[in-house]
């Protein structure tokens, strides 16, 4: 099992209410180190990028035959671990897939960081898909800092989005509130996806609850957080990572290019509409 225990867990705080007092956005954010807003994105958006990775993953052979597909039912005879087997394949699909994409320049997630930095903001290329399939406890998100693989500034933030609701058995994401204030942890080799966990205190606070589609949690990359197990008995969880900075401060060159780079944006892009 990647994932680690949580002694102390409470329910996020919903800053719905402080999109439009910036100064109290930025007083919880510095005092947290995370913002869970219900609601952000409008369900329907949510659900079109759903449709287009569940049919990549149709194509795959990864969902149980006969099933409705935005179910998201796992075929019991296929398992897609990130690194593992023919992975690349279906991984670069949904890296040329355009709606997943556009999603991280929504209006209101950008909106959102607008007044959060108080300048103008840099929306990551370098975004991130999740499938997670059930009762793989080994490859779990273990409890990690963003840092470690963003670098360049310190002020990237992540949102993190089920494309889904998202119920407890189901998993979703926990995070360790204030423990950016700590600096960069020591990093110990690790099973699940990015292979690293930080040494994390065992007291460690945690905040955590079900989320439904629409809902985004997002946190500073210095932010302990961690993936939770997918209990479920066969349904898939799919997820999205994306980063977002200040304009002007320092971004690593890592950071505009595809995840794991396997294909030139180019290729990517390839087809792509115009408009």
């Amino acid at each position: 099992m990647a994932m680690e225990l949580m002694e102390k867990v409470e329910a996020f705080k919903d800053s719905f209410h402080l999109l439009n007092k910036p100064e109290l956005l930025r007083k919880r954010a510095e005092e947290e180190g995370y913002l869970y807003v219900k609601k952000l994105i409008d369900p329907e958006e949510i659900l079109e990028v759903r449709f287009d990775i569940l049919s990549i993953a149709k194509k795959f052979g990864m969902l149980k035959p006969n099933s409705n597909l935005m179910d998201g039912i796992a075929n019991p005879e296929v398992t897609y671990i990130e690194g593992k087997e023919n992975w690349k394949e279906y991984y670069m699909e949904i890296q040329a897939c355009r709606s997943f994409h556009q999603l991280a320049h929504h209006k209101n997630i950008v909106k959102l960081f607008e007044s959060l930095f108080g300048k103008k903001v840099l929306v990551h290329p370098r975004n991130i898909s999740r499938t997670i399939f059930p009762n793989i406890t080994k490859f779990t998100t273990p409890p990690h800092q963003d840092f470690l693989y963003i670098k360049g500034t310190p002020n990237t933030w992540t949102v993190w989005m089920p494309l889904g609701d998202c119920p407890e058995n189901l998993g979703g994401l926990a995070v360790a509130p204030g423990t950016h204030k700590l600096g960069m942890l020591d990093v110990r080799k690790a099973d699940g996806a990015g292979g690293h966990a930080c040494n994390n205190s065992p007291d460690t606070n945690w905040v955590y609850n079900e989320t439904t589609c629409g809902d985004v949690v997002m946190f500073h990359s210095y932010t302990v957080h961690q993936g939770r197990d997918n209990s479920t008995a066969d349904k898939i969880r799919l997820s999205c990572d994306y980063r977002y900075q200040a304009f002007d401060e320092d971004v690593d060159p890592s950071s505009l290019l595809p995840h794991y780079n396997l294909k030139p944006w180019d290729d990517l892009y390839r087809n792509w509409p115009k408009n």
